[in-house]
């Protein structure tokens, strides 16, 4: 028997000990936390996803920044932004 399997053996005895000594309505309690705690990971697991993809989405729309080139004064058309021949 290695160490491993000891430890195990005696996690099983010491489990079983407390087992014995809590009621049945103090067990139900101490499920019903873990039972809560894990739902509250998955839930948070969840929305960590979601904002996740909702970032990708909106990265996605944003496309490539565009280049603005500044000038400060101009007269006249201001340049591209019309219907070419008019």
């Amino acid at each position: 028997m290695n160490a491993s399997e000891m430890a195990r053996a005696l996690g099983r005895k010491g489990g079983r000990a407390r087992s014995e000594r809590l009621s049945a309505t103090e067990k139900k309690r101490i499920a019903s936390l873990g039972g809560k705690a894990r739902l509250r990971s998955l839930r948070a697991a969840r929305r960590i996803v979601d904002n996740l993809r909702y970032a990708a989405a909106v990265a996605e729309l944003r496309g490539q920044l565009t280049s603005v080139r500044r000038q400060p004064d101009f007269a006249g058309r201001l340049p591209g932004i019309y219907p070419a021949g008019s």
